[in-house]
């Protein structure tokens, strides 16, 4: 999970920063998500501290109603991020505005990479609990999103098609809507 962390904030930091000099939604995006993972990654490190601080028969109980809210939240945040994307996806997509594409290229092919191995890193561990589910998840919609916005900044490269970022925006909000409703409903069944 450290490992994950570690170059989880990195690719945040380097596509917040290369989608806002590029004028990139669809980078703006993946960072937007990348948020909401290190934001469930945190939560999940405070759960595992504040269940290693309970007592022994309260420990299993406790751990389950911590993974369901940090579910809950990370599902909600999800929503709230695919809803954000939609809205900036269709004002891009009713005036197109000028793409550095080569910047995003490089940066989406160094997400795709990064998310990749991220899901390699989970994909064993990805039934273990509800939490590392959402984490293997968010990897790979990371790593989805990073091939369409490969695509896009390629499609803009050779073709000069300024709506392909928008058009990837929107096929990201389409898998991570599916995946915040999954992270909801797993979450909610374990809160009843």
């Amino acid at each position: 999970m450290w490992i994950i962390l570690g170059l989880r904030i990195a690719l945040f930091s380097i596509e917040l920063v290369t989608a806002i000099w590029s004028h990139s939604l669809s980078l703006l995006a993946g960072a937007g998500h990348l948020f909401a993972d290190l934001l469930t990654l945190g939560l999940t490190f405070i759960a595992a501290w504040v269940v290693q601080r309970q007592p022994l028969d309260r420990t299993t109980r406790t751990e389950r109603r911590l993974k369901a809210w940090i579910g809950l939240i990370h599902g909600i945040a999800l929503g709230a991020i695919a809803l954000l994307i939609a809205q900036e996806a269709v004002k891009h997509l009713q005036t197109t505005e000028s793409v550095a594409s080569l910047p995003m290229l490089l940066v989406a092919g160094l997400s795709l990479a990064t998310n990749g191995f991220a899901v390699y890193l989970l994909y064993r561990h990805r039934h273990r609990d509800l939490n590392l589910r959402g984490v293997f998840l968010h990897g790979f919609v990371d790593a989805t999103s990073a091939l369409s916005t490969l695509v896009a900044a390629s499609v803009i490269y050779l073709f000069d098609w300024l709506w392909a970022d928008a058009a990837a925006s929107l096929l990201m909000v389409l898998i991570i809507s599916l995946s915040a409703l999954s992270l909801i409903k797993s979450a909610w069944q374990m809160l009843r």
